[in-house]
């Protein structure tokens, strides 16, 4: 099984994937409010008289409702790029930019209540009460900002129905109003995780070799061709590795099946553990072969990793009902600098760490192959264990 540390990393990396994807959400979620204010606003206050009896307060509402789209879209662009790596920072900002429209739209649901202008009390009842219930489902992914969203609309009207314009029974409805959004938002909250959590549950399963519990095939292929775009950009080095487990007919043939099972669990715990980054992938690729993937990692960088895995394989035996069974691996291993993509490479890439793995089981087995590419000559060539001895060693202190 994977050891704490990785397992822990996994479960952050999940967690932030999470907390990026709902803040993409609440980006999209909150379009339509960006719009509504401004273009609401003037139709119930024209509609209605006030912008004629209440000029320049309607005046300074417009302006600021159409300040604040401004802001949010700006917001919303930005928080599209940078969400990345500061997705509590820009979600957080969310608060602020929207308390102008939903404190401002709550603050003239309260003027309402104070003024003689029935019509204008009418469209902004029906209006708030349309309002407040789309930015509950609308913030829903964020519980605490739909709490605050629906306060910052909700409570003016509700404290001037009791304190200033006395209407009790308005204010009762509003407390029995507040309570109800309140408890629909919670609701809404859990449901929403909850949905999220099951299918980011299924995702994992669908990329997850059940016995194992490492990555699969299907994953594998997708991160390669992903890291041979990510590595062409960035005109780095990227290494692939294919472990195949040496006799592996013969344990299952001696053993069963299940002997074979917990063989590759072993492997897998074993592989997990030589990798020396988070950033790395082991995959179980199929039967009793596993794929690496490297990025950054050059051929001497590759050797060692690879030696590393093989000399701990070899010496790490499984308890078979109390007796050692030793186990050894063959490994093909291809490095490339990449500078540009191109739709085959992903492939290229596979095919030769496959001809280099069948090289090691054809050589003997439980030893390494290593293959590299030779700009110069724009051709894979097969290095071999003397001439990488010297680089290796000025390079092990630093993998």
């Amino acid at each position: 099984m994977p050891t704490p540390e990785l397992s822990t990393t996994q479960e952050e990396s999940d967690i932030k994937e999470l907390a990026v994807r709902v803040s993409r959400n609440l980006v999209t979620r909150g379009l339509p409010g960006i719009f509504l204010y401004p273009m609401l606003w003037p139709i119930l206050a024209v509609g209605s008289g006030f912008s004629e009896s209440h000029s320049t307060l309607f005046w300074v509402t417009t302006i600021t409702f159409i300040v604040t789209s401004v802001v949010r879209i700006v917001h919303s662009k930005l928080m599209s790029k940078a969400i990345q790596n500061h997705h509590a920072l820009w979600t957080n900002l969310f608060f602020l930019v929207i308390l102008p429209h939903s404190l401002g739209w709550g603050l003239m649901f309260a003027l309402a209540l104070t003024i003689n202008n029935e019509l204008f009390t009418l469209f902004m009842s029906f209006s708030s009460a349309g309002i407040v219930a789309g930015g509950t489902n609308s913030f829903a992914p964020n519980r605490k900002l739909a709490y605050f969203f629906v306060s910052t609309l909700v409570l003016p009207p509700l404290f001037t129905s009791f304190f200033i314009a006395d209407l009790p029974i308005l204010g009762a409805m509003l407390i029995m109003f507040y309570v109800y959004l309140i408890l629909l938002s919670t609701n809404q909250n859990k449901e929403y995780w909850l949905s999220l959590k099951n299918e980011q549950k299924l995702a994992k399963q669908s990329r997850t070799d059940a016995l194992t519990q490492l990555e699969n095939r299907r994953y594998f292929d997708e991160k390669l061709d992903e890291l041979c775009h990510l590595s062409s950009r960035n005109h780095e080095q990227l290494t692939v590795l294919l472990v195949d487990c040496d006799h592996f007919k013969r344990i299952n043939d001696t053993y069963g099946h299940d002997v074979g099972d917990i063989c590759l669990k072993h492997l897998a715990s074993l592989l997990k553990q030589a990798l020396p980054r988070a950033t790395d992938v082991c995959a179980r690729y199929g039967g009793e072969e596993f794929s690496l993937l490297l990025p950054g990692t050059d051929l001497p960088g590759a050797t060692i990793v690879a030696e590393r895995i093989r000399t701990l394989i070899e010496t790490t035996p499984i308890d078979v009902d109390g007796t050692l069974l030793n186990i050894t691996v063959s490994i093909g291993s291809v490095s490339r600098i990449i500078n540009s993509f191109e739709p085959e490479l992903p492939f290229d890439l596979f095919k030769q760490a496959d001809k280099a793995l069948y090289h090691a089981k054809n050589n003997g087995r439980n030893q390494c192959c290593y293959v590299y590419y030779d700009a110069n000559e724009k051709a894979y060539k097969r290095e071999t264990t003397d001439n990488l001895s010297s680089v290796n060693a000025s390079k092990q202190a630093n993998r």
